[in-house]
């Protein structure tokens, strides 16, 4: 008996002691739930993926809504993803986030937009190109931070800062109104000018941007890293909308322009100007190795802050979470477009290494 009550009683204070061990172990804190809402920098020619997310329901099926907010500049988009009111940016190239990232501002590459836009280097109608080296000693409307051009005159051994007189303007537009003008003698603009280049009688196309540099990285997707920290599976599952918006959009050309035109309420004849283009090659994989090549070209070129020497760009740059995306794409909708998805792979598989 005494015996059975010394067992009774050690099983009780083991008992008790295992509580104690329990309480004084704190459980784990669950990561706050996702609200699938993600705030989209609305860029005046819209997103075309984003745009056939939403027509062909690929955001419903993921439970993802995206609510656009619209800019007005560059500045203001970058502004706004400082202070929370953006989450993600996509229109906005890649040495603007670069250059934002050089300065301190703690921000994730995670996708890519536009990996090379139809972006014009044109000039006066009498003007000749022979070559990217045709601007030194000119002037040229753009600023420097165009990698794509200054990138390669820097392989060719020229100072493209102190080689050729840049022209800064405050709008695009004044680009082009600068080339006609005389005040500049060849000029660059965005891909959504292709229409006003095009229709301009005083000005011609010489060269598009991605005929010097092939696969420049035109435009990137961004977030604060801290918003990607707490937002990954809303971020897997909007890019699994948008590689399956441009699987759709690999083979429905047609239907994408006439779509594009009534969402942002403009002519089709506008939206051809850049979609019909060939070099206009939308591709929402993350080109690791475009973005280090822009990173290195402008910082050798000394457009990055001081503070860029101390930075490891690879630590802003996230391939996974698409990776992530595009294997659950291939897994689910694979059947649908075969080649398509390896072809994604292939891309994946180049670039991101």
């Amino acid at each position: 008996m005494k015996n059975h009550l010394k067992i009774m009683l050690c099983a009780v204070l083991l008992a008790g002691c295992a509580s104690a061990e329990e309480e004084q172990t704190p459980a784990a804190p669950e990561a706050p739930a996702e609200s699938g809402v993600v705030r989209l920098a609305l860029h005046t020619d819209g997103h075309i993926f984003n745009i056939i997310a939403e027509e062909q329901g690929y955001l419903k099926d993921e439970g993802i809504t995206v609510e656009y907010v619209p800019v007005d500049n560059d500045n203001e988009v970058f502004e706004c993803i400082r202070n929370g009111t953006i989450d993600i940016a996509s229109n906005f190239g890649t040495n603007l986030p670069l250059q934002h990232i050089s300065e301190g501002m703690d921000m994730t590459i995670f996708a890519g937009y536009m990996l090379t836009g139809c972006m014009p280097v044109f000039g006066r109608t009498d003007a000749e190109w022979h070559g990217i080296e045709d601007l030194i000693g000119k002037t040229m409307a753009c600023e420097p931070n165009l990698f794509a051009v200054t990138g390669p005159l820097l392989d060719m051994g020229y100072d493209p800062l102190k080689d050729i007189n840049w022209l800064e303007t405050y709008t695009q537009k004044e680009r082009i109104e600068a080339v006609e003008s005389g005040r500049a003698d060849f000029g660059l603009v965005g891909t959504s000018l292709n229409y006003e280049i095009n229709s301009n009688p005083n000005v011609k196309v010489l060269t598009y941007a991605s005929d010097i540099l092939p696969d420049y990285s035109c435009c990137r997707a961004e977030a604060l890293t801290s918003w990607i920290n707490e937002n990954p599976n809303t971020l897997r599952k909007l890019l699994k909308a948008w590689i399956r918006a441009m699987a759709w959009y690999d083979s429905h050309h047609e239907e994408t322009v006439a779509l594009t035109a009534r969402v942002i309420s403009n002519d089709e004849a506008y939206v051809r100007a850049y979609l019909d283009n060939p070099r206009c090659d939308l591709n929402v994989d993350p080109m690791k190795s475009s973005v280090i090549r822009a990173w290195n070209y402008m910082e050798d070129l000394g457009l990055l802050d001081e503070a860029a020497s101390e930075i490891d760009i690879n630590d802003h740059i996230n391939v996974d979470i698409y990776k992530a995306a595009l294997d659950e794409c291939q897994a689910q909708y694979g059947s649908e477009n075969p080649g398509f998805y390896e072809k994604m792979q292939a891309i994946y598989a180049r670039n991101n290494g």
